[in-house]
């Protein structure tokens, strides 16, 4: 095209050399009246809008992944942060490996506990503990403390497998499901959470599951969802910490949702 074009540059300047100044005129006219001219701006002017439009969508997936980078870090902040409360919390010398009794009394605002979660608690702790459970339990949380969430859930899907009833079967349900909220994997956590309120109704862990529950709604933009599960929260579990979280994340949805 741009050869054609200087071809037809060249004629024109050897034709023109021999007109007046009003035959080059009308010669000019007549080329930028053509359609091919017009079709050709037309065209600049749609890559242009298609260049500029190609941009925009650049900077907001830019914004997207810087914010989902933040999140994930977020995330894993927070999980090691539970992860080391809860080893610091492990009784010297226990046979209990770390982790095991994690949440075992939900917190109430002011730092008291929840007596209710308490008792649960002691129960779940009470429950006998059988040959090799210490031990895979212990392999599976070493995995999540390490963030290799895959391994980690692999390793708590098959201890789960090996001790349905067993004494940390209920905290290790509860893992599955922050390993899977970690990966952003929302739709599998709320059945994880789900699974320990429904199998392990004695869990201390009960009011966070439900709170993360909520949370998984929240960011799959199931609003109304994650709606009825707060307010089923904070009528199940009134003035814990939980409570208290699911409150402010129903304040967001209510301005999200205009009401």
């Amino acid at each position: 095209m741009f050869i054609g074009l200087s071809l037809s540059g060249i004629g024109l300047a050897q034709d023109t050399s021999k007109m007046s100044v009003d035959e080059r005129l009308k010669r000019l006219e007549q080329l930028l009246d053509s359609q091919g001219l017009v079709d050709i701006m037309l065209k600049i002017e749609s890559l242009q809008g298609e260049v500029q439009r190609l941009q925009g969508q650049s900077e907001e997936q830019l914004h997207t992944l810087q914010e989902l980078k933040k999140r994930q870090r977020d995330l894993y902040i927070d999980i090691d942060r539970r992860l080391l409360q809860l080893e610091r919390n492990a009784p010297a010398g226990s046979t209990v490996a770390p982790g095991a009794a994690a949440g075992a009394a939900t917190t109430q605002p002011g730092g008291s506990t929840s007596k209710k979660n308490t008792t649960a608690a002691a129960a779940m702790t009470a429950a006998p503990l059988l040959q090799g459970e210490q031990q895979a339990y212990q392999n599976a949380f070493n995995l999540l403390r390490e963030l290799r969430y895959d391994k980690a859930t692999v390793a708590f899907r098959d201890f789960l497998k090996k001790y349905p009833d067993g004494r940390y079967a209920h905290i290790a349900q509860y893992w599955l499901g922050e390993a899977s909220y970690a990966q952003g994997k929302y739709k599998q956590a709320i059945k994880d959470y789900q699974a320990l309120i429904d199998r392990y109704p004695n869990s201390p862990k009960l009011a966070e599951a439900m709170l993360k529950i909520g949370y998984s709604e929240y960011e799959l933009k199931n609003y109304k969802a994650a709606q009825n599960s707060l307010e089923r929260l904070i009528k199940t579990y009134p003035g814990t910490t939980e409570a208290g979280q699911a409150k402010n994340l129903l304040k967001k949805i209510r301005l999200k949702r205009g009401k």
